[in-house]
């Protein structure tokens, strides 16, 4: 369990940074762009791949694959997963029609607002639910 843990933090760190630079660092007409794309998706694979092995894992062993505090914790880290996406989808509405009208920048392109939407709300599920499951405290 501890060795699936760290390598999933290890990567989740990976394409976290990874994204990170792509965003901030990529220019036009660079192949960055492309090179971090795909090291988000492999990522993203070996994310899948070490939560199958602990399912299957579990399965084996013959233990539960999900107990009343994992479907609490994940409940509760969707809700406030979902909620940070609606406020991060205002927030750059606002922040688009502000910078458009009374600074006159440019907007916020559309790939970047779209990637924002969705990464922010997965990385804080992602986060929110470990905490949750690891505090064991739901209320």
């Amino acid at each position: 369990m501890g060795k699936r843990l760290n390598l999933f933090i290890r990567v989740f760190l990976a394409a976290l940074l990874i994204a990170g630079f792509s965003l901030f660092f990529s220019l036009p007409g660079s192949s960055f762009w492309l090179v971090a794309t795909v090291a988000i998706a492999v990522a993203v694979g070996l994310i899948a791949i070490v939560a199958a092995s602990e399912k299957v894992t579990s399965i084996k062993t013959g233990l539960p694959l999900e107990d009343e505090l994992s479907k609490k914790a994940t409940w509760k880290a969707g809700y406030y997963a979902f909620l940070v996406g609606l406020w991060l989808a205002i927030v750059i509405m606002v922040a688009n029609m502000f910078a458009i009208e009374f600074f006159r920048l440019p907007e916020i392109e559309f790939r970047y607002a779209f990637e924002a939407l969705i990464v922010v709300p997965a990385i804080t599920f992602i986060v929110l639910a470990l905490w949750f499951k690891k505090n064991g405290k739901i209320d």
